[in-house]
């Protein structure tokens, strides 16, 4: 079976990793990963698709993603969606997650109420299956020791795009003048005054600072920090699993829940793929 596995950007690439590496190792499948966030597809949405793939495996909610599907809705190519069923009250994802999950043939999706959501609107095909993330975390060489012995918080702040309401007042409160990590912002609606307010308060603080991080990275970051502040969907899907304390800053993920994972999701996606009709 060939499949592509498209992804939109690092958050979502860190999610797929562990599946990605599954399939990569099973001779039933040719895995080919496209980064359109790297790569020369400056829009999602002229993906060529070509050689055709038997089927096109996505994650998540984001507006990339949705370019990603239409394209291959279009193309009549098959389409597996981890993360249908979610619900983010105060994103614009919310409307994107539902709209790649309708032009879905497969959903994996992370929890029972994602399930019930999807079936109770008429979907088929539906599994739970966990969330791949977990499975990275237990799995992956990502732990590494603490790269600073002073205590830190980390910030990932995002827009509420459905009303576009951003609260930096409220993120810096928290922060409380600690020695803080901040994760630069989805590229949203607003994004450019989040990076603006966070520019002007790591120049005015010494203990302030503003890194990408790879997923692995990132992890560790999470994994030895004293709180993690903000909005982020890792706050749901990472720092549980991590025993990481959280600050919910406004409603950005009012209505997520926590995902189940005992680090077999990417097995049991694998076998479903090989063993389901499209």
């Amino acid at each position: 079976m060939k499949i592509t596995v498209v992804t939109g950007s690092r958050a979502d690439y860190g999610l797929l990793e562990w599946p990605i590496k599954l399939l990569g190792e099973d001779p039933f499948f040719e895995v080919e990963v496209l980064r359109i966030w790297d790569t020369k597809f400056s829009q999602a949405s002229m993906l060529p698709f070509e050689p055709r793939p038997d089927l096109v495996l996505v994650l998540g909610d984001r507006f990339e993603i949705l370019g990603v599907v239409c394209a291959a809705y279009l193309k009549r190519i098959p389409i597996a969606h981890i993360g249908g069923g979610d619900v983010t009250e105060g994103s614009y994802d919310d409307a994107m997650r539902d709209s790649i999950s309708r032009m879905a043939s497969i959903h994996f999706v992370t929890s029972t109420s994602a399930m019930a959501r999807l079936t109770h609107l008429g979907y088929r095909n539906v599994h739970l299956v966990g969330s791949p993330g977990i499975d990275y975390i237990k799995h992956a060489d990502w732990k590494k020791e603490r790269h600073t012995e002073e205590p830190y918080v980390v910030v990932s702040y995002q827009a509420e795009t459905l009303d576009g309401t951003i609260e930096m007042d409220k993120v810096f409160e928290a922060v409380g003048g600690r020695t803080v990590v901040f994760i630069p912002p989805n590229p949203d609606r607003g994004s450019d005054e989040i990076s603006q307010a966070i520019y002007k308060y790591c120049a005015e603080h010494a203990n302030a600072s503003w890194h990408t991080y790879p997923h692995d990275q990132f992890l560790n970051l999470l994994f030895h920090c004293d709180e993690f502040i903000g909005n982020s969907s890792s706050m749901l899907y990472e720092a549980p699993e991590l025993g990481v304390k959280v600050k919910m800053i406004g409603k950005r993920q009012r209505g997520r829940v926590i995902p189940m994972g005992d680090g077999l999701t990417s097995k049991r996606i694998l076998n479903i793929l090989k063993y389901t009709p499209l």
